[in-house]
């Protein structure tokens, strides 16, 4: 009914039957779940306003993605690919595109995991390879350029294992892969962004409502689900606080007071002074002692 229905009062009728579910589990916080309704509803409540007002073709729409650039030194309106009028592009890419999103991805993992090896190489590396011109005057890089030349100087010769030479050897590799990926990133990004593009303006009436429900209903039915599991994960971090607090026994402590007390009192005889300070320290002992 969501051509049809009151949105300004649909929440209520939610929260209400929510309410009326959640009154047989004390041990959940009602007002939790509701915070976890009202959320989302106030960005479903957007949607069935565009589709109540432009009819439910409109989930089937994209727009430009407007966005701020500086031209000349001016802030300047540009179009930089597109959006869903409803639908996230990326809702569309995880389910529909599932497989060319996945292998997006995995490229894009390789690169931070080629980032990390140049580190790995980098912190191998002895101060003196450092000073090296292929490494940043702040160590904390390569240089690319004095990188290839070097390579270019060493190219047809054996070098050490553990050389920088070797270590720049394994660099120039990771060079060459990371310009590869990052352009086979850049293509299939662009081409994953237009093919979402095509998807959504091609979706059929089942598709659109299936990712409707996976936009407004399943993020709130997660996070319901969510609740009991963060009751237990409380009442754990209680027992497990309450425990460490007692891991020293009272019975414990007890004895380490009169061990400590003893070792005062003992302390006390090898001290030296006037009438009055002796028994001022008498009358210390005898209160550390319980006498």
């Amino acid at each position: 009914n969501m051509a049809s229905l009151n949105i300004s009062k649909e929440e209520a009728v939610l929260s209400a039957d929510m309410f009326a579910r959640l009154a047989t589990i004390p041990l959940v916080n009602s007002y939790e779940a509701y915070q976890m309704l009202d959320d989302q509803w106030t960005k479903t409540a957007v949607d069935l306003e565009i589709i109540q007002t432009e009819g439910f073709e409109a989930v089937k729409l994209v727009d430009p993605n407007m966005v701020i650039k500086k031209k000349d030194g001016k802030d300047e309106e540009v179009q930089d690919g597109w959006v869903g009028h409803v639908i996230p592009f990326d809702l569309v890419q995880q389910t529909l595109l599932i497989n060319e999103y996945h292998a997006l991805k995995n490229k894009e993992s390789r690169l931070a995991e080629i980032t990390a090896e140049y580190g790995e190489i980098l912190d191998a590396l002895s101060e003196e390879d450092k000073q090296s011109s292929a490494i940043s005057e702040n160590g904390e890089a390569f240089v690319p350029k004095e990188v290839i030349r070097i390579l270019k100087e060493i190219k047809g010769t054996v070098v050490a294992e553990d050389s920088l030479e070797a270590a720049l050897v394994r660099v120039g590799k990771l060079m060459a892969e990371e310009k590869d990926v990052r352009a086979q990133v850049k293509a299939e990004a662009a081409a994953l962004h237009m093919k979402t593009k095509a998807t959504i303006e091609a979706l059929s009436n089942e598709q659109a409502l299936a990712l409707l429900e996976q936009k407004w209903i399943l993020p709130l039915l997660a996070g319901i689900k969510q609740l009991p599991l963060n009751v237990i994960s409380v009442l754990t971090d209680k027992v497990k606080t309450l425990a460490e607090k007692y891991t020293v026994t009272y019975a414990k402590v007890e004895a380490d007071i009169r061990e400590t007390e003893a070792t005062l009192s003992s302390l006390i005889d090898e001290l030296t002074g006037s009438e009055y300070d002796m028994k001022g320290l008498s009358e210390l002992q005898t209160l550390l002692m319980g006498e």
